[in-house]
């Protein structure tokens, strides 16, 4: 408003000092050829073009603390936009950390009990399994009937499987609570593996021919003996429970480049699809398979091998095709080979 008023101002001035120069006592000479006419003129171009440009620069003045004011109320709503999502994302968070506590809790509640049923069955399990063996084999005298022997040899049986789940239930339990010791020593692994077969076959009785490839010069495994034992049994009773009479099982045994030793049990069963390939390594799952669910068991056999391997820092590999068959291998790191000089390998 106030340079419109100065802008009218001058104009005023402009045109008066022109009429002023035009109309004066030597009018008469005329106008183009009086000084005072080209100065009056220079000086109205002059005043129109300033006045000009300072309405121009008070319209952006104007516009410029118009968009100063838009902006700076547009950065304090969003100040308020990201401290209300600051704030609600911050309650999120506590209630996604309250709940992971809690789920924890749950998770090792749960371990301790799995831990404490175990060890509750296991001692009248026990006892049914010695007092059944007694009369299986009739050892203070004849049973009468035949069919005395043959109950006890049944109940023998489904103990010992009953004993076995629950040993892997608390073996699992025993991991996933972080209490799982490993008690390390040298282990020949052609041994461990004789006596993981021999086991497997008394615990399925599949009659399966077994073929063991060992490499020679293997270092020595410095691993849990018992561990070690049940990661093969478990793999070995797998096999031959997933595989029919006429198929192969192969069990392997080498020395990796980078100085690690791998074992593997090879067998040409039923397979698993490559769906259903993590939930076979999930624990507390099983396979979908018809042709894998209709055996017994309770899914945690590969499970607890993988995380027996994981507790020795190595690996399970599983690789499987459907009607093809199942390849599983345990990789041992390097640090787990006793004796073994990584500079002869590279040679």
């Amino acid at each position: 408003m106030r340079f419109g008023m100065i802008l009218s101002g001058l104009l005023v001035l402009s045109v008066l000092g022109l009429i002023s120069a035009l109309h004066g006592p030597i009018a008469d000479q005329g106008f183009w050829l009086r000084p005072g006419s080209l100065v009056v003129g220079s000086l109205v171009f002059i005043a129109c073009l300033t006045g000009m440009m300072v309405a121009h620069l008070h319209v952006s003045s104007e516009q410029a603390e118009r968009a100063a004011k838009e902006l700076t109320k547009a950065n304090v709503d969003l100040e308020l936009l990201v401290g209300e999502r600051t704030q609600c994302l911050s309650e999120k968070v506590v209630e996604l950390e309250q709940a992971r506590a809690e789920a924890v809790d749950a998770n090792a509640a749960k371990s301790r009990f799995l831990a404490t049923m175990s060890h509750e069955l296991r001692t009248p399990l026990n006892a049914i399994l010695g007092f059944s063996e007694l009369i299986e084999r009739e050892m203070y005298g004849p049973a009468g009937d035949p069919r005395y022997v043959d109950y006890a040899q049944h109940i023998h049986q489904s103990g010992s499987h009953l004993l076995s789940l629950i040993g892997d239930i608390l073996d699992l339990s025993k991991v996933e609570a972080g209490k799982m010791e490993l008690y390390c020593e040298a282990i020949d692994v052609r041994e461990i593996i004789e006596e993981a077969q021999r086991l497997a076959g008394k615990r399925v009785d599949a009659g399966h021919q077994l073929t063991v490839l060992i490499e020679d010069g293997l270092p020595r495994l410095n691993a849990d003996r018992r561990a070690l034992l049940q990661m093969l049994l478990n793999l070995l009773s797998n096999a031959m429970k997933f595989t029919p009479r006429t198929g192969a099982i192969a069990v392997t045994a080498g020395l990796r480049l980078d100085g690690g030793v791998t074992l593997t049990v090879r067998d040409t069963g039923v397979g698993i699809a490559a769906a259903d390939i993590p939930r076979a390594l999930a624990v507390y799952s099983q396979v979908v398979d018809p042709a894998v669910r209709k055996r017994e068991g309770t899914g945690l056999g590969l499970p607890i091998v993988n995380a027996l391997v994981k507790l020795h820092g190595g690996s399970l590999q599983l690789e499987s095709e459907v009607g093809i068959g199942t390849t599983i291998s345990l990789r041992f790191p390097f640090e787990r080979s006793l004796g073994c000089d990584r500079s002869s390998l590279a040679a």
